[in-house]
């Protein structure tokens, strides 16, 4: 189902923002399993709370907006504060 015109501008735009040259997306939607695996390689414990600190991390890193054009989440991401 297309979407409706108005929507159809902001759409291509939002998309065009996320695929410009020079720019990646950043894939941080690791099962909780799968962020809990990679925590616990290193020591640390798979716990709401490091995963939040693990793409607290991802997201904070300096000048992320010169490489980065949009972010994939996980769900859990959502309710994160930070």
């Amino acid at each position: 189902i297309p979407a409706p015109l108005p929507l159809q501008a902001e759409l291509k735009s939002t998309a065009e923002k996320l695929v410009r040259p020079g720019f990646g997306l950043l894939a941080c939607d690791e099962s909780t399993g799968t962020v809990g695996a990679r925590l616990e390689s290193i020591g640390v414990k798979n716990t709401f709370e490091n995963r939040a600190t693990w793409r607290e991390l991802l997201f904070t890193a300096p000048d992320l907006n010169k490489y980065i054009s949009g972010c994939i989440l996980f769900e859990e991401t959502l309710f994160q504060d930070g």
